[in-house]
């Protein structure tokens, strides 16, 4: 008996290790890859760090391919900083399609890589801040070297990018072990990374994303910042509260974020508690308007900022979908009450004057009425005959005071 059992255990765990090795191969079988292009800007930190966080979780290669000009020092600062953290070789950053760029941003994200490619006719380089400071200059020539340092790359020479603006083709950056392969297509970068005939997964930018990068666009950030004063300016310089005043704030916020003064998780949730005061508001101003209108905007932004996870994590998506349900009883919640504030007082003095009633008796000055199947007191100050319609002028105790309905 002894001796099966044994067996059987063997033979479990030999299961177990082919299991392992099947899902280690299924681990192995693709690699994920992303397009970066244009300025490198908050919108480009946050889908960058995002791809790596799926690209660490699913224990799988992420391939960068990068066109930048350039871009903001602090979401440079973010995408390296996170690129640093990742020990395992994991990141491949590729300057492509041909005669593309990596400059200034680009450069520092293409150093940060585990394996740094370029595609032909692509230049690397020209890394020096604008305006020129020799103390800034000096700080960014340090941190680039040190960078390069780490991934074994020429410290002197990435500190020259910044210091004399240098800049490389693919030729001159591979004979100094700026880069490690010159590629022209995907293939190339599968096998050198040992993922020959891998499935590549693209990953796009999904709409949040995308609307966060347009707010973090430098220009735009400026006329957010401009617009957001004048409408504070012009809450102040005006009585109560409308529209200057909500969208003055909600366009600083943004503006501060795009800025890198505030961190996105924080200005996520200003904007969601905004959002659901001035919705709260709503239900005590006439109108579906300012405050319904501006509240629904400030919690639709404060979610796309708030949403910091990998791409598809369960929890994510149920505090989204929860919050996304929340906004909707919001707004039910809203065009009930204004129905329930706009519907006639259904009891007290309020609700009997006006009301027809027929008399049931000769009311001289004093008789009885049917009013809504009930009988009632009523005095009058003219006479009114028995089956006359009477219509109720006013409420005293338990008494109706009416006078006889004229004729349409």
């Amino acid at each position: 008996m002894k001796k099966h059992l044994l067996v059987f255990a063997v033979f479990l765990i030999f299961i177990g290790c082919l299991a392992a090795a099947n899902i280690s191969g299924a681990q192995q079988d693709f690699v994920y890859s992303i397009n970066v292009k244009g300025t490198i800007d908050e919108g480009i930190s946050n889908f960058i760090q995002k791809s790596i966080d799926r690209a660490e979780r699913d224990d799988a290669w992420l391939i960068i391919k990068i066109d930048t000009p350039g871009g903001l020092l602090s979401a440079t600062k973010e995408i390296v900083d996170r690129m640093m953290d990742v020990e395992e070789n994991r990141i491949v950053v590729w300057v492509t399609p041909q005669g593309r760029w990596a400059y200034s941003a680009g450069t520092y994200i293409l150093l940060a890589s585990h394996v740094a490619a370029m595609n032909d006719a692509t230049t690397i380089g020209a890394a020096q801040p604008r305006p020129e400071d020799p103390k800034v200059t000096a700080a960014m020539a340090e941190w680039i070297g040190q960078v390069a340092e780490q991934r074994d790359r020429p410290k002197e020479i990435a500190e020259l990018f910044v210091t004399q603006n240098l800049t490389m083709g693919p030729e001159e950056a591979l004979d100094n072990e700026v880069i490690e392969l010159r590629a022209r297509s995907d293939a190339e970068i599968l096998s050198y990374i040992g993922m020959a005939g891998a499935e590549i997964r693209e990953m796009e930018m999904g709409i949040f994303e995308k609307v966060l990068r347009v707010l973090s666009d430098p220009n735009v950030v400026a006329i957010l910042f401009i617009a957001g004063l004048l409408g504070v300016l012009a809450e102040i310089t005006t009585p109560g509260i409308g529209v200057p005043g909500i969208a003055g704030v909600i366009c600083l916020l943004l503006a501060l974020w795009g800025l890198g003064v505030l961190e996105i998780n924080y200005v996520g949730v200003v904007l969601i508690l905004l959002g659901v005061v001035l919705i709260a508001a709503e239900l005590f101003t006439p109108g579906f308007g300012v405050f319904g209108i501006g509240g629904g905007v400030a919690l639709i932004l404060g979610l796309m900022m708030i949403d910091k996870e990998p791409w598809v994590e369960v929890a994510g998506n149920v505090a989204k979908g929860a919050a996304i349900v929340l906004l909707a009883v919001f707004a039910v919640f809203i065009v009930l009450a204004r129905r329930a504030m706009k519907r006639p007082i259904a009891v007290g003095r309020e609700a009997m004057v006006g009301q027809v009633g027929v008399a049931i008796t000769d009311i001289a000055p004093e008789g009885m009425v049917r009013l809504k199947g009930e009988l009632w007191r009523a005095t009058s100050e003219k006479p009114i005959r028995e089956g006359d319609e009477v219509v109720v002028k006013d409420v005293k105790g338990l008494v109706l005071i009416v006078e006889k309905r004229g004729k349409k």
